[in-house]
């Protein structure tokens, strides 16, 4: 979605106007540079901003899947949640994503379990 803005709002400096007039005039008289002189430094640091996005994403993807690995399914979990928000067609999250879920959810009820036979000794 932040792609479409970028791109909508790059859209607009270059409409902003290129210093010509309907008059005919071919320059601008204002201190104002072209749109075309500052439009390219516009385009390199959105093209940053997203390369620091996609690096973020990837991290996370990754976070998420050595996180399952290592079996460490608790913290794993908000994750690939995340992870999964990013990417939903990505099949190594959503495996990752599904083993985190069931073994998170086996600790509670082994926890649950330890718990409530403990309750019965007492």
């Amino acid at each position: 979605m932040s792609k479409i803005w970028i791109a909508i709002s790059l859209v607009g400096l270059r409409a902003c106007g290129t210093g010509e007039s309907d008059s005919g005039a071919t320059g601008s008289l204002s201190d104002t540079p072209p749109v075309s002189a500052t439009t390219s430094g516009d385009v390199k640091a959105a093209a940053a901003l997203e390369g620091e996005q996609a690096e973020a994403e990837a991290a996370e993807i990754s976070s998420c899947i050595r996180l399952v690995a290592s079996g460490d399914y608790e913290d794993a979990l908000p994750v690939c949640l995340e992870a999964a928000s990013i990417d939903a067609d990505n099949a190594e999250v959503k495996a990752a994503l599904a083993k985190a879920e069931a073994e998170t959810a086996k600790e509670a009820a082994t926890g649950a379990a330890a718990d409530a036979l403990g309750g019965l000794e007492n």
